[in-house]
């Protein structure tokens, strides 16, 4: 069994390491569940009556449900009377366990004899989900905000199932893995640590774990960057049941790793440091076996940077055999080639691209190592928008040596672009620059950076950040919320 923790960012998209793992296991002959923890406490809160928007991915969530499930939870992990260690400024200390790792042990045993709201309903949910005890139980932990049930999870199973192994995985957990080398009592409640792509980990252990013993060889413990990952995930018609089919999209992935690889606020040379190349054909085929597998025609591209001739690739093979109704959603880079194939990926079914323009500021631009031309973007967005596809503009502020002057600049040139375009299809994601484990930022800070700390759990650290950040970044939720608040009345209206 693999489970995945609350609160995870959607409610649309169905987690996809697990799928993964699940079918790696089944060419091996063995069962895995996925107890999607996340989509049965969202279902609590989802909003019924609003249906999905034009967005695709995601950010084609139910916003308000979704943070509405984020905020029960955090305040049911009994930690907002402890201290937090090294806050960042404009950070929920909950959600990024900022704690200390006595106080987040703590909490996680109280919770762990308190039937309510936790210990109950997690037995509850395991005991469903495995009418014995299973070989494993694994948790996937995507981000900080899963820690504390995670980890809940693991203390849960090791008390109801003393002879079940506990494995603890997912990119969080691949980020933090130098740290619980080092200290073991991150990884107290958990007998083995799979960071990375363990798919071939994943199944050697079954192997050795499983009463059959090791029935063929053991496979490589790392992919080669040539080989083909295995694409087509396994999702099990008891998991979708729970999403809502008006808005489920099944998230794919088609190659690994980052292809440009040098912002220096991300993570992900260090999560996924090798880049595998996209096989169109295979791709297209993936996509055609899931929507006759499952009835689902949406499809969510978790591939990091899907870069212009990548979605020509595609949209092509996707043309070639066509299916109906198949619309997909993909992240890029901001780059004048998709510009004369925006009416190309929109033939194809490209609903929604997310694009990480990051700043519009030649300063942060030098800063994240990742230059381009505000027109162009600008030129991007309307030809794409005009297309029919949704762009979601990714837009970061606060970074250091910004002045709050240059950030409302930003901000204004993104809502005048977003006017410019049809209604509806010029969306974002606004955010105040962190400064993350792993990333190159943190590694080599700029001039001036004071980094005072992360607390063990955490992504981030605390910094002493412009005074200014605070206010504005509420100013963003603003924004980002009005946007919803809008298709809520549009939905509501032709209702």
């Amino acid at each position: 069994m693999i489970v995945v923790p609350p609160p995870s960012p959607s409610d649309t998209n169905p987690p996809l390491g697990p799928a993964i793992l699940a079918t790696a296991a089944a060419r091996s002959g063995f069962c895995v569940q996925v107890l999607d923890l996340n989509i049965l406490l969202l279902r609590r809160f989802t909003n019924q009556s609003v249906g999905p928007g034009s967005t695709l991915g995601d950010h084609g969530k139910d916003r308000s449900s979704v943070a509405a499930a984020a905020r029960w939870l955090f305040s049911e992990t009994g930690l907002r009377d402890t201290p937090p260690l090294h806050l960042p400024d404009t950070a929920d200390p909950v959600a990024g366990m900022h704690y200390p790792l006595a106080a987040i042990t703590a909490a996680v045993a109280a919770a762990t004899t308190d039937p309510e709201p936790w210990r109950a309903w997690l037995e509850q949910q395991l005991r469903a989900t495995c009418d014995r005890p299973p070989t494993v139980v694994g948790v996937s932990v995507m981000g900080p905000s899963q820690v504390f049930v995670g980890l809940l999870v693991l203390r849960v199973v090791k008390e109801i199932w003393p002879g079940t192994t506990t494995m603890l995985g997912g990119s969080h957990v691949t980020l933090l893995r130098g740290e619980m080398r080092r200290d073991a009592r991150l990884r107290e409640s958990a007998d083995l640590v799979l960071t990375g792509h363990c798919e071939d980990e994943f199944v050697a252990a079954l192997a050795r774990l499983s009463p059959r013993g090791i029935r063929r060889p053991m496979l490589p413990v790392h992919l080669p960057a040539e080989t083909p990952f295995e694409y087509l995930p396994t999702f099990h018609a008891r998991q979708l049941a729970h999403y809502d089919r008006r808005s489920l999209t099944l998230p794919v992935q088609f190659t690994r790793g980052c292809s440009y690889g040098r912002c220096t606020f991300c993570t992900y040379p260090v999560v996924e440091p090798l880049t595998t190349p996209l096989r169109a054909e295979a791709a297209s085929r993936t996509i055609t076996a899931l929507v006759r597998a499952h009835g689902v025609s949406r499809f969510s591209l978790k591939d990091s940077l899907f870069t212009a001739p990548m979605m020509r690739a595609l949209a092509e093979a996707l043309r070639r055999e066509p299916v109906d109704g198949v619309r997909w959603s993909a992240t890029t880079k901001a780059s004048r080639a998709l510009i004369p194939l925006a009416p190309l990926l929109a033939e194809s079914g490209l609903a929604t691209v997310e694009i990480g323009v990051e700043t519009i500021s030649r300063a942060g631009q030098r800063l994240f190592d990742k230059p381009a031309e505000p027109a162009m973007i600008e030129e991007l967005t309307l030809a794409l928008a005009d297309a029919g596809i949704t762009v979601v503009l990714n837009l970061i502020f606060g970074f250091p040596g910004e002045q709050e002057q240059e950030a409302q600049t930003q901000l204004a040139w993104f809502l005048n672009l977003q006017a410019a375009a049809p209604v509806d299809r010029v969306d974002c994601s606004l955010n105040m620059l962190e400064m993350v484990r792993g990333a190159p930022m943190v590694a080599n800070p700029p001039p001036g950076v004071e980094l005072r700390g992360v607390a063990p759990w955490a992504f981030s650290y605390d910094w002493n950040a412009p005074a200014w950040r605070r206010a504005f970044a509420a100013g963003l939720e603003r924004v980002e919320r009005a946007r919803e608040w809008s298709s809520e009345s549009q939905e509501t209206a032709s209702g």
